[in-house]
């Protein structure tokens, strides 16, 4: 199986590697490195028609896969045209209306509410963005990963599988927050759903590093053929 990352950041949004050293840094593991910068409203993030081109631009003529990140929780505007000359789309909820998932001092809705509002988002976005890979599923707020174990439950991996199959995104095996949890990758293996492998690397330390990826495809024998393929 040739091993592609296909979650990587760049300087382009807010990592700091430039594109072409997050590819010598993948050829030099034998990785195919896919970069996708984070793309929505937000200071860091891509957004707009004439920065998404000048995005795309920036990667022509490289190696690598090109994509983005879509910030489900916030507005994506860029054109379907644009989005479209990426190689694959993924999509990651960091937010959910006011509610950044990284403010250690944000105020939570019961864990129940949470869960519902997260897997109504995805679908919402699901239908309009048509992404390809759904990020870091369960990546919860700061002050909520904790007790990550006991609200991402039976229930939520049920409707989360659910939503892959019927919306035909993969599941992404996320090594930087080692997400999802082993049973609801078996869970979903199980019942037909499709997996890619992400570091979502922002660094040289981390891009390419598929530690917790590559121990879940091995440890469960994901077969190649339920790995996304571009």
């Amino acid at each position: 199986m040739i091993i592609k990352d296909l979650h990587i950041h760049t300087k382009l949004s807010d990592g700091k590697l430039t594109p072409e050293e997050v590819y010598s840094l993948a050829y030099a593991k034998g990785y195919q490195a896919g970069i996708s910068d984070h793309c929505g409203e937000g200071s860091f993030q891509i957004n707009g028609n004439d920065q998404f081109e000048q995005y795309l631009n920036a990667l022509e003529g490289l190696p690598v896969l090109k994509s983005a990140e879509l910030d489900l929780g916030t507005k994506v505007s860029i054109s379907r045209e644009l989005l479209d000359r990426c190689d694959y789309l993924i999509g990651g909820v960091h937010s959910i209306g006011d509610l950044n998932f990284f403010d250690s001092e944000a105020r939570l809705p019961p864990s129940a509410v949470l869960i519902n509002k997260m897997l109504d988002l995805i679908e919402i976005k699901a239908r309009q963005h048509r992404f390809d890979i759904l990020a870091h599923p369960g990546l919860l707020p700061l002050k909520l990963r904790p007790a990550a174990g006991r609200i991402l439950d039976k229930e939520w991996s049920q409707r989360l599988i659910a939503l892959a199959l019927k919306y035909d995104f993969a599941l992404e095996i996320n090594s930087r927050w080692e997400l999802p949890y082993p049973e609801i990758v078996s869970d979903a293996l199980a019942a037909g759903a499709r997996f890619s492998l992400g570091s979502d690397g922002h660094c040289r330390e981390t891009a390419c590093r598929l530690d917790y990826s590559l121990a879940m495809v091995k440890e469960l024998n994901i077969p190649e053929d339920r790995m996304f393929q571009v």
